[in-house]
C-alpha cells in the first residue's frame, strides 16, 4: 500500500513545520465552508443528464488508511552515535505493535520491528525508497506510549544491531497542555505519487521542560535531549514532540479498475461500501455526491463537494461542471481545500481535483498541496465503469 512508505517518515520530514510551531501559530482548520463555498450551488440542474436514472450507482472513490496511531521523537544532545530516536505505536487487527526508527549522526536510519505483518516485502521496498535504503531489523521490542490528563507517557526498550541496550521513558506532569494539530508536509518530496498522501498529526505537542522525567540510555550512558530554543505556549520544551492521534491516509487511490455499479432506490440518502459512505443529493432526479466519508478505526477523511458531484454515469455529451471541494479530518474541518471540474468531452468523461489551499508556514513558498493534481477517465463498461485514476505533481 503506497501511504505506508509515508507512515514511518512523519515526524523526520515534517520538521520542518515543527521546528516553528512555537513562534507561530499553527491553524489545522485552514478553509471555513461558508466563505468557500460562497456563491456555489448546491446541487446541478436536471438538464445536464441525457437518459433517466436507470436505478443504479458506482461507488468509484477509493481511499486507504495505514494502521498508525501515535509516534514521539525525541533528538539526542550528546550521543556520539545517535541524532534522534523515533517510536510508533500502530494498531494491527486489534493488537497494537511498535516500531522504533533510530537516526544516526553519519545518515544511516535503522528501522526496528516485531511484528512481520507491519513490514511485509511491497512496504520495506517502500519505505526503501523513501528513507534512503534504511537498514531493517526484526527484533524484541518493549513499548508502551499514551497520551493521559497529565501528558505524554512512553517508555521503549530494545537492543540495536550493534548488540547496545537503548531504554528511553519520557513522563510528562502537567497542567498546561494546548495541543494542536496540523498536516504534516510529508508529501513534499513525492515526485510520482500514486495518491494523495495526507498524514494529519491530531493532538500534536510539545515534550514539557518543567515536571516531566526524560530518561535515555544507551549502552548503560545516560544521554540528554535537545532542548528548545524558544518557549512555546509560555513554558520551556525539550525539541522531543509527540501525536497521540495520526490519521494517515491513501486519498483516491490511482490505478486502473472496474468499478460496479450496484442497485440504488430513488432518493436512498446515502450508501456505504468499504470504508466508505457517499451522501447523496436527489434534486436533480440523479445520485448526485454531496459528501463522502471515509472512516478507519476512530478516524474519518471526509469530502464535501459544492455544487454536488454530478452522476457520471448519466451525464449527456459535451457537458461541463465546476466545483469546490473541502477535505475534513476527524473533528477538524477545512483541513484542504480544493476545486473539481466534471467534463464529458470526446465521448469520455473526466473528473479532475486540485487541491488548492491548507495551511503552511508563511516561508515555505508555494502551497505545497497545490502541487498535486488528480484526473480520473471513466468509459462505460455494460453498466459499470472503467476507471482509470492518477495523480501528477504539477
Amino acid at each position: 500500500m503506497f501511504i505506508r512508505r509515508f507512515a514511518c517518515t512523519v515526524a523526520s520530514i515534517s520538521l520542518f513545520v515543527m521546528l516553528f510551531s512555537g513562534c507561530m501559530s499553527i491553524k489545522p482548520q485552514a478553509v471555513d465552508a461558508e466563505t468557500f463555498f460562497k456563491n456555489q450551488e448546491l446541487t446541478n440542474p436536471s438538464s445536464l443528464y441525457g437518459r433517466a436514472y436507470d436505478g443504479r450507482f458506482a461507488r468509484f472513490f477509493q481511499t486507504t488508511f495505514d494502521d498508525i496511531e501515535a509516534l514521539m521523537l525525541i533528538d539526542l544532545a550528546d550521543d556520539p552515535v545517535y541524532k534522534a530516536i523515533e517510536v510508533q505505536k500502530f494498531l494491527l487487527a486489534g493488537t497494537e505493535t511498535w516500531a522504533v526508527i533510530t537516526e544516526r549522526k553519519d545518515g544511516r536510519i535503522d528501522y526496528y520491528y516485531e511484528n512481520p505483518d507491519l513490514m511485509d516485502e511491497k512496504r520495506q521496498a517502500s519505505v526503501s525508497t523513501l528513507l534512503s535504503q534504511p537498514y531493517f531489523h526484526r527484533t524484541t521490542l518493549h513499548a508502551w506510549m499514551e497520551v493521559v490528563e497529565r501528558g505524554l507517557d512512553v517508555r521503549a526498550s530494545f537492543i540495536d544491531w550493534e548488540n547496545r541496550l537503548i531504554e528511553l521513558a519520557v513522563t510528562e506532569n502537567r497542567n498546561d497542555s494546548k495541543p494542536t494539530a496540523m498536516l504534516a508536509p510529508v508529501s513534499v518530496h513525492a515526485e510520482n505519487p500514486t495518491s494523495f498522501p495526507m498524514v494529519f498529526l491530531d493532538d500534536f505537542n510539545m515534550v514539557a521542560k518543567k515536571g516531566t522525567r526524560l530518561e535515555v540510555w544507551i549502552d548503560k550512558q545516560k544521554r540528554q535531549a535537545v532542548s528548545f530554543p524558544i518557549i512555546v505556549e509560555g513554558i520551556q520544551v525539550y525539541y522531543s514532540r509527540y501525536a497521540s492521534d495520526v490519521v494517515v491516509a491513501d486519498i483516491l487511490s490511482a490505478g486502473k479498475r472496474v468499478v460496479q455499479s450496484e442497485p440504488l432506490a430513488e432518493n436512498t440518502p446515502s450508501v456505504t461500501g468499504g470504508n466508505a459512505t457517499y451522501h447523496l443529493a436527489w434534486e436533480s432526479g440523479y445520485p448526485e455526491i454531496k459528501q463522502v466519508q471515509f472512516t478507519h478505526h476512530d478516524s474519518s477523511v471526509t469530502l464535501d463537494f459544492a455544487p454536488a458531484l454530478p452522476d457520471v454515469r448519466h451525464l449527456k455529451a459535451d457537458q461541463t461542471v465546476e466545483g469546490r471541494f473541502i477535505l475534513s479530518v476527524n473533528s477538524v474541518h477545512g483541513v484542504i481545500g480544493g476545486a473539481y471540474t466534471v467534463a464529458s468531452t470526446d465521448g469520455r468523461l473526466h473528473l479532475m481535483l486540485h487541491p488548492l489551499t491548507s495551511w503552511q508556514p508563511p516561508f515555505m513558498g508555494k502551497k505545497w498541496v497545490s502541487t498535486f493534481h488528480h484526473t480520473a477517465d471513466f468509459e462505460h463498461h455494460g453498466t459499470d465503469l472503467l476507471v482509470d485514476a492518477r495523480w501528477q505533481r504539477l
